[in-house]
């Protein structure tokens, strides 16, 4: 299969070099301004005025012109893999609806889990099984910083610094810190998983921006360990709630072990049971490596990782409830049946919650930003 490939970064030259080894997939053309070759092009119609292209790759990244991009290459008949996560939150419907109508393939396995084949497997799942759960830990940068915080004492603002000069963080890491990233990842997964596509705005997400020390020795002292956890669960009568926050769990759980820039994603079905994967959710040739699994995917007959029935929906947040960890500046109003007492401690003040709403929680804690807010989920 000859293939063109959109941007040649970190991703995209991974996605070059695994390919050269490869002897059913051919890069013929890369578009790519800043180098040059004679396989090199910085103008889309020459991909798309080639008749020997089956398929598109595009690792560029970023919405536009990524969007404008993928609906040439698909409207062309040409099948269409991605690696982005911020172009399929967004356009997914779409482009799935595009697709469909060119009987064109349209997959982005390496979208959510980078290295780890999770959609791709969620996809066979859900085919079988009806999935009742699923979520995870799903992005790296975060898990470092949380991990580092509570194994070696350091602080949030050192750490990340260090994840920064590591290369796990971005210049400007607010799409990661703010849970940005792994709400874009929970869309996607919600999608193969429940059959819906949520937008962005309706996902209750805090990230870990806010953690202080306070919060990690309050975590040790009572058995659990901070993580930030993507999650979405199907109830009896079908409705689907989701949500990406801080979540104590026990040190004795699953995601508790998973260490430094790891990812662990996973669902559960009625058949199945819980399954989960381990390993690594970002990085050159991890995300290089599934991509190439997707185009492979393609020539085996694959076609799309939602089926004919995901529609567009809102996730029910309204009965989903969680007992928190609270932390908010002294003298904060809270509801009182939210709580007990609080513990004082010095400028704040730290409470363990009765159950709340989770839509609740998240709602009245977005103008506090020093706020941290962890759901406890013990064993």
């Amino acid at each position: 299969m000859k293939i063109a490939l959109l941007g040649m970064g970190t991703i995209g030259t991974g996605v070059y070099e695994i390919a050269q080894s490869l002897p059913d997939v051919e890069v013929k053309w890369v578009l790519e301004k800043r180098f040059q070759a004679e396989y090199i092009t910085d103008d889309m119609n020459v991909i798309l005025s080639d008749p020997e292209i089956e398929l598109v790759v595009e690792t560029m990244g970023g919405l536009h012109p990524a969007y404008e991009f993928a609906s040439q290459a698909l409207a062309s008949g040409r099948h269409f893999v991605t690696a982005n996560k911020l172009l399929v939150s967004a356009y997914g419907v779409e482009l799935t609806k595009l697709a469909r109508e060119k009987g064109v393939a349209f997959l982005y396995g390496a979208a959510c889990g980078g290295g780890i084949a999770y959609l791709a497997n969620l996809t066979i799942a859900r085919g079988i099984d009806r999935i009742t759960a699923l979520g995870g830990i799903l992005n790296g940068t975060t898990n470092y910083i949380l991990d580092a915080m509570q194994t070696k004492g350091s602080d949030y603002a050192a750490v990340l610094a260090e994840a920064q000069s590591l290369g796990y963080a971005e210049r400007d890491p607010s799409s990661d810190v703010d849970g940005l990233d792994t709400q874009r990842k929970l869309i996607l997964a919600s999608a193969v998983g429940f059959d819906r596509w949520f937008k962005p705005e309706d996902i209750p997400t805090r990230g870990i921006a806010s953690v202080l020390p306070l919060d990690v020795t309050w975590a040790k002292t009572h058995g659990l360990v901070i993580r930030l956890c993507a999650r979405a669960e199907r109830s009896a009568d079908g409705k689907v709630s989701a949500c990406v926050e801080p979540t104590l769990v026990d040190r004795h759980a699953p995601e508790a072990a998973i260490l430094s820039n790891v990812n662990y994603a996973w669902y559960e079905g009625e058949k199945y049971g819980l399954m989960s994967y381990i390993g690594q959710g970002a990085g050159k040739d991890p995300t290089a490596a599934n991509v190439l699994r997707d185009v492979r995917s393609v020539s085996a007959g694959h076609r799309y990782m939602t089926s004919e029935t995901c529609v567009p929906g809102v996730p029910d947040n309204a009965s989903a409830v969680e007992r928190y960890y609270l932390r908010v500046p002294a003298g904060t109003a809270i509801p009182e049946d939210w709580v007990q007492l609080p513990i004082h401690s010095g400028e704040w003040d730290v409470y363990e919650t009765n159950p709340v709403p989770v839509a609740e929680m998240h709602a009245r804690m977005a103008e506090i930003k020093s706020a941290f807010f962890a759901g406890i989920r013990r064993a």
